[in-house]
């Protein structure tokens, strides 16, 4: 071990250098830490014979198509709405979902009037790559993109995150040229780190040591876009608190509405469907937050 200085100066570099050195191994552990948590923190569900569902199935005419993001190429839904410059919406879905999962939600919003579009993120249905923050925050950027492409004269543009979605669109959010006219949060979370204990993933002690790349509370904070919160008070698995928290974090126009008795996946299910996007829908065709439901 190296001789400790016997000037106060030299003493006082030592020590200065040693603290640097251990805040640098801290910093490296932490980061390590956290790769290894966010290699199990993605459950991607892939396609199969079994995930055959399109919206053209349903009755409304889709384009399945691929997009580049970064190296990988992602696969798209766009479902247009029957009038060329109806109200449009981009959804960024949840965890253990794919495509196919939204075929049924994507033909509900075609028949009130909405284009749709919904895409799968690195290694979730038959998109390249696997999943991360970082490669989920090119998707989101990319999968925005195609979607001003695809809907060149909508009357309003909104954007859905959903479950896992609401951390990927706010993410990005502040960086969406042109912002959308408004914002939905579906089942969403306060943060990454609080959906990791909740769901079981990591215990709450080693929540704490990890990085928090998804903060939802602060990126609404942020925000002045009109906001409309969904979450049923019987959610399962990102329980209800989530949502007061995050309308009470809103710097725009909000509003929550609860529901009553519907599952975390409801958005996707289709007998329970209609109630689950009626508070949607209305906000979707009008542009405007009031209206029966809000809590």
């Amino acid at each position: 071990m190296a001789n400790l200085p016997k000037d106060g100066a030299g003493k006082v570099r030592f020590w200065l250098a040693g603290g640097a050195c251990l805040l640098l191994l801290a910093a490296a552990a932490r980061h390590a830490l956290f790769l290894a948590v966010e290699r199990d923190a993605f459950e991607p569900k892939p396609a199969g014979a079994a995930d055959a569902a399109t919206p053209d199935r349903l009755g409304a005419p889709s384009r399945q198509f691929a997009f580049a993001s970064g190296e990988r190429m992602l696969r798209a839904s766009c479902v247009p709405a029957p009038g060329a410059n109806a109200p449009a919406v981009l959804i960024y879905h949840g965890d253990e979902e794919n495509l196919s999962d939204w075929a049924s939600a994507q033909a509900l919003l075609y028949r009130n009037g909405i284009a749709s579009c919904v895409f799968d993120y690195s290694g979730y249905g038959v998109s390249d790559g696997k999943p991360g923050v970082r490669r989920l925050r090119e998707d989101a950027m990319a999968a925005y993109q195609q979607f001003l492409l695809a809907t060149p004269r909508a009357a309003r543009r909104y954007a859905m995150g959903f479950s896992l979605g609401s951390g990927v669109l706010l993410d990005v959010l502040p960086a969406l040229r042109p912002a959308p006219d408004g914002l939905v949060i579906a089942a969403g979370f306060t943060s990454a780190r609080e959906a990791a204990v909740v769901t079981g993933r990591v215990p709450a002690w080693l929540a704490r040591l990890l990085p928090d790349p998804w903060d939802n509370e602060a990126q609404l904070s942020k925000s002045r876009l009109p906001l409309l919160l969904v979450h049923s008070r019987a959610d399962e698995v990102i329980p209800f608190a989530h949502a007061e928290r995050l309308e009470r974090a809103a710097g725009g126009p909000k509003r929550l509405v609860a529901l009553a008795a519907l599952p975390h996946d409801a958005a996707i299910e289709p007998e329970r469907q209609d109630a689950f996007w009626a508070p949607i829908l209305a906000y979707l065709r009008t542009g405007h937050l009031d209206g029966p439901g809000a809590r």
